[in-house]
């Protein structure tokens, strides 16, 4: 478990992050997960961690949420330490979107407040118009009331992650970390999802963790290519196709499946 210090510091109010030389691994006897990783993450920036199954990138994502210890001073907040601050307040600066939304068997409203709990039914509606449920929420004969079966059985796949994107949006932390968001999705629900995450998170700053080289990836600030848990490229994503790399080699097998 990770342990709060004895005495945290006041909870940050910015969400810049930078991380300085990161490496670790989850026993000694194994290989890292992640080998002298730098990242800058300052407010409204947004980077793309792209890779295959196992190169790293969710084991950063659960590093900055506190999920694992990390050396003094590799990873900062707001300018100082990660592990001078309660692990509450640091997780309250960052909203997940994850290739699992949970649902609960609950009614909508219910699992919504589940971000804020104090959200009025006006600030509930406009989550759900800004992560683009408008068509349907229109469809619910009890509207906010309405019953989302045993673990949000009754919704789609694309509807789930669009939820977890209206739970975002009412949660309105500074950083958000997107964890495969359109895995097992088509390709057209995916590219719906995308555009709501571009309108309902405007302005924030983003860490897209993902190995689907989309639409999403392509508009980032920055790309950073892992392979084992190591940085082999990072650029922007023209550039990055133009050094015909392993980006551009992943970029190539992907679009020719989708081709076929």
């Amino acid at each position: 478990a990770v342990a709060d210090p004895p005495a945290p510091l006041s909870a940050p109010t910015g969400a810049g992050l930078r991380v300085r030389g990161l490496t670790f691994q989850y026993a000694p006897d194994l290989p890292p997960a992640l080998c002298d990783l730098d990242l800058d993450l300052p407010p409204g920036r947004r980077v793309a961690l792209v890779g295959v199954s196992g190169a790293g990138k969710t084991t950063l994502a659960n590093l900055l949420l506190r999920f694992w210890d990390v050396p003094p001073g590799v990873i900062e907040l707001n300018g100082k330490d990660i592990r001078a601050y309660a692990t509450e307040d640091v997780r309250a600066r960052m909203a997940v979107i994850s290739q699992s939304t949970y649902i609960f068997t609950a009614t909508l409203a219910q699992n919504l407040r589940l971000a804020r709990p104090s959200a009025t039914d006006a600030e509930l509606l406009f989550a759900l118009r800004a992560a683009g449920l408008d068509d349907w929420f229109a469809t619910l004969p009890a509207g906010l009331d309405e019953w989302l079966g045993e673990r949000g059985a009754r919704m789609s796949g694309g509807e789930r992650q669009r939820l977890s994107v209206a739970r975002a949006v009412l949660l309105d932390a500074p950083l958000v970390i997107l964890d495969e968001p359109a895995a097992h999705l088509d390709a057209s629900t995916a590219a719906r999802l995308g555009r709501s995450l571009e309108q309902a998170l405007a302005g924030k700053t983003w860490l897209l963790v993902t190995h689907q080289l989309d639409g999403l990836v392509e508009r980032r600030d920055e790309i950073i290519v892992l392979e084992a848990g190591r940085v082999v490229q990072r650029d922007a994503h023209h550039a990055l196709l133009s050094q015909n790399g392993p980006y551009a080699a992943m970029h190539r097998l992907q679009h020719t499946r989708l081709a076929d």
